[in-house]
């Protein structure tokens, strides 16, 4: 610090330093260093042109600490632009990951679609048709073709496995992208709990494990993305499974203040202290890698993480090592004031489904044409095989012209519809079959690595499925959709409580109906004119039996079917 109160030591300090004098020459001077850490930046200084003695040592020690607050505040800035832009840095290169991870995964599943079918389809053709056709002696061709079998199963397994780890990957990037399709419906928890239970139990019957269920059958409704619920019960089983080798695995779900509470306890491995922190951070596991083998990508629990949060839920975990570990996860029930719990509409879509097959509208009097529409040549030649396999006649088309100007020479029973092709994308091919009264009618399933289920679903697309194949999946829609006979059947929903026939209207649509509503007095009246496929009526309604045979015997109604409901 320098403190002159003397203009002839002022002038002494020019010419000590060599310093040019500019403007008018000050009497008395103050200055002081601001400091950076172990550095000067600056000097913080005050003159006075008129009054000698101007400035004391209080002055000196003020300005000092000015001059220390002044550098630490440029040094906070300087560090938070630094971070900023880190944290700009930073973003850009998740984002980066996550375009990455996006992109592998899609061009993984192409080639790992056709691996997989072909796989599935050389084992199915080896079992059924020529290993029973092979008479051999020779133990040793013998032992070759159970080889063949086994190595096969490991094909389709470690393929599956996989798949499975590829979902992982895109649901993280989907998630870290915002670009997370949510399903959100009033549905039963236990429905959930049955289906993630189903999906598992060969698991348990590998291992020997038993799985003990508690669960309250008269749990209230939550608001959910089904879909994802069940992958979250899911996984949080199968990890139980994966990481006990003996004794039991517990799920238990009950109403806890306002919340659903779902606990799966096992007598596993359990978890070490200073691993619990992991578990729930994205690509961590629990345990020493080199030794301990991972199993898996550690993205399964974060993503559980993302789901149940994303739902208005915590989820947890306790864990003893050597004993096992509980995992638990809320989610809130459905306010009171809010829709009424739902009709059993799975219930009476199964029962619509049985009767349309049984219905006589649909005897085959010959094999039903499949048109599938995919610039990959493997993927056709998979669905070629699997649906001539089944029965189906099968055309092909390599791009989206193509497809149009086939179906427009000849009308195929159902199209198996790709996204990403050549020229005309998958969504237009569908937007033009369904935009046009001749072809709109046919019904349209998309099979595509794109997962964007909701601009299929806008455009008017019947089933949308994504790669790699699941073929059992696949030949139900089929078969569902061939049922069904055209793309939308038309319902007509009878019943005076407005809001039960809005709920069936809405799952009814989403399903692929075309709704028409009426109430029991307009009933006759509306099934005339409309002509509907099914009735659908409240087991309320007590209208003239013989009024609803003379319905039947009209021109056009003689297949209509009636549903009952309560």
């Amino acid at each position: 610090a320098l403190l002159i109160n003397k203009d002839s030591d002022i002038v002494a300090q020019y010419d000590k330093y060599g310093i040019s004098q500019t403007g008018k020459r000050a009497i008395s001077y103050l200055g002081v260093p601001i400091p950076v850490e172990d550095k000067v930046i600056g000097v913080l200084s005050v003159q006075s042109t008129q009054l000698a003695s101007r400035f004391n040592q209080e002055d000196k020690n003020l300005l000092n600490t000015i001059a220390i607050s002044v550098g630490v505040a440029l040094h906070n800035a300087e560090l938070y632009e630094e971070a900023k832009d880190a944290k700009a840095k930073a973003e850009d290169a998740n984002e980066a990951k996550s375009a990455f991870l996006s992109t592998v995964s899609h061009e993984l599943r192409t080639p790992l679609t056709s691996v997989l079918g072909f796989a599935k389809i050389i084992r199915k053709r080896l079992e059924e048709k020529i290993f029973p056709a092979v008479k051999v002696e020779d133990q040793k061709i013998k032992k070759s073709m159970k080889q063949v079998s086994e190595n096969l199963n490991v094909v389709v397994s470690e393929g599956e496995r996989l798949t499975n780890l590829i979902n992982d990957v895109l649901d993280l990037a989907k998630i870290e992208s915002g670009r997370m399709e949510w399903n959100k419906k009033p549905i039963f928890l236990q429905d959930v709990i049955s289906r993630a239970i189903a999906s598992t139990s060969s698991l348990f019957e590998e291992k020997g494990l038993s799985l003990k269920k508690k669960v309250s059958e008269d749990l209230p409704v939550v608001s959910a993305d089904e879909d994802k619920l069940i992958q979250v019960v899911i996984n949080l089983l199968s990890n139980a499974v994966k990481f006990t080798d003996k004794g039991s695995v517990v799920l238990e779900a009950s109403l806890d203040n306002g919340q659903i509470l779902v606990e799966v306890q096992d007598t596993g491995i359990g978890i070490a202290e200073e691993d619990r922190h992991k578990i729930f951070e994205r690509f961590r596991q629990a345990g020493d890698t080199l030794t301990d083998k991972p199993k898996g990508t550690g993205l399964g629990l974060p993503i559980c993480r993302e789901i149940i949060e994303h739902h208005g839920g915590i989820i947890w975990m306790k864990s003893t090592a050597g004993v096992g570990s509980t995992f638990f996860f809320t989610i809130p029930v459905m306010g009171e004031g809010t829709d009424k719990p739902p009709i059993q509409l799975e219930r009476i879509l199964k029962s619509l489904k049985k009767q349309i097959k049984h219905s006589s509208l649909n005897t085959l009097k010959k094999a039903q044409t499949i048109l599938v529409v995919d610039d990959d040549t493997p993927i056709r030649s998979l669905l070629r095989q699997e649906l001539t396999e089944a029965g189906y006649e099968v055309n092909e088309a390599a791009n989206g012209k193509a497809a149009l100007d086939m179906v427009r020479m000849s009308k195929p029973d159902l199209i198996i519809l790709d996204v990403m092709m050549p020229e005309i994308n998958g969504f237009d091919v569908a937007a033009v079959l369904k935009n046009d009264p001749a072809t709109m009618d046919i019904p349209i399933i998309i099979l595509s690595i794109v997962q964007d289920k909701e601009r299929g679903f806008r455009i008017g697309v019947d089933r949308y499925l994504t790669k790699p194949i699941n073929t059992e999946h696949l030949f139900h829609e089929v078969e569902e959709l061939l049922e069904q006979g055209v793309s939308k059947k038309k319902v007509l929903v009878v019943d005076e409580d407005a809001s039960a026939v809005k709920t069936l209207s809405d799952v009814l649509n989403a399903r692929g109906y075309k709704v028409v509503e009426s109430n029991s007095k307009d009933f006759l009246a509306t099934a005339t004119k409309s002509k509907p496929d099914i009735i659908m009526l409240n087991s309320v309604y007590n209208g003239d039996q013989k009024k609803l045979k003379e319905l039947k015997l009209q021109k056009g109604m003689e297949n209509v079917m009636f549903f009952i409901y309560e």
